[in-house]
């Protein structure tokens, strides 16, 4: 009998621990009608593919964004990180786009052209909300004294339940100065800057988005949302929608 129970064991333990190791995969096309980030209108309508496979907290995820317009830049960020199950994740994000090396080539990393950035984050999240602080460190991010400006943004967002709604608050700020570049204005020899989230200390982005799930079978799923997103230190105020198609195994 003990023999039976033994054998029976080994059996059933490898499947046990086959579907605790199990990656979880998720694929994701969304069209918006505007590219919005982090406070920054970044395109007009476009269509936005991303997947993310993760395993036991570790996590790979890329994010893609191409315009319907001509002057739309093309995108494609990679992400590694770890999600620890009380809460703490930590990550490496590499965001590239079209526009700023000369030749838009995705293999080149000289510090002074190369069109990635290359970000740090840490984070908590809960039931509550969540609390995350992104910093880059490395790439197209220098001051207007060409200093590297290590450009930081601290988010936070609070989920609630509304009218049968999933919704998000989002409120962003920036400690500090950020990267900066200078546009001469020839007709008056004077010159602007330009600030790729603020000259200071300010709150850039707040945010609130509304969305609803479809669900059908096989795991597909069709979010449907709607966004108001401001930037208080550039006085903006956008709306964006959008439709998705989603897959989670």
């Amino acid at each position: 009998m003990k023999l039976m129970v033994l054998v029976a064991g080994m059996m059933f333990a490898p499947a046990s621990m086959n579907a605790q190791e199990s990656a979880e995969v998720e694929a994701q096309v969304d069209l918006v009608s505007n590219y919005l980030w982090r406070g920054m209108q970044k395109g007009g309508i476009s269509l936005q593919p991303s997947a993310k496979v993760k395993w036991q907290g570790a996590y790979v995820k890329m994010f893609g964004s191409k315009g319907f317009a001509n002057g739309d830049e093309e995108e494609l960020d990679l992400s590694l990180g770890y999600e620890f199950p009380f809460g703490l994740n930590i990550g490496v994000n590499d965001y590239w786009q079209t526009g700023i090396e000369p030749r838009d080539l995705y293999f080149a990393y000289n510090k002074e052209t190369t069109g990635h950035r290359l970000e740090g984050n840490i984070g908590y999240t809960c039931r509550y909300g969540s609390l995350q602080a992104y910093c880059i460190f490395y790439g197209h991010d220098t001051k207007l004294n060409g200093q590297q400006a290590y450009s930081t943004y601290i988010e936070l967002t609070v989920p609630f339940r509304l009218g049968g709604l999933s919704w998000e608050a989002k409120a962003g700020f920036t400690p500090m100065e950020s990267a900066g570049v200078a546009i001469p204005d020839y007709s008056t020899l004077s010159e602007t800057h330009d600030y790729f989230y603020a000259e200071g200390p300010a709150c850039v982005s707040a945010s609130v988005r509304a969305t609803k799930e479809i669900r059908l079978r096989g795991g597909l799923t069709l979010p449907v949302f709607a966004e108001l997103n401001t930037n208080p230190y550039l006085q903006t105020a956008r709306i964006m929608g959008g439709i998705g198609i989603k897959v989670t195994k």
